[in-house]
């Protein structure tokens, strides 16, 4: 019995060792492993990146807002140069 024991005793750590080196490389490429946490920090850098881009566009439509509260004409201005608006006494001509 002593020798049996013996011999679990050292073959514990090669069968550690072998499943460690079957289970390991297995985890990293599952859907769960190492392979997806790469693509979810990528999307998360893409996501970042979007996020940066809106908040930017939100700060030149805060500019704006700002402008159409201080300037009256502002509001004109667009609606003559960028909708083709025309006062109701005015007339257009093309040629």
């Amino acid at each position: 019995m002593h020798a049996f024991s013996h011999f679990m005793w050292r073959l514990f750590p090669i069968v550690l060792l072998v499943t460690t080196a079957i289970y390991v490389p297995l985890k990293l490429t599952d859907d769960k492993g190492y392979t997806r946490v790469r693509e979810i920090q990528r999307d998360l850098q893409s996501l970042r990146m979007e996020n940066r881009e809106i908040r930017r566009e939100n700060e030149v439509l805060r500019n704006q807002i700002r402008a159409i509260h201080a300037d009256p004409d502002f509001i004109e201005n667009i609606a003559r140069n960028e909708l083709g608006m025309i006062a109701p006494d005015e007339v257009v001509y093309q040629f």
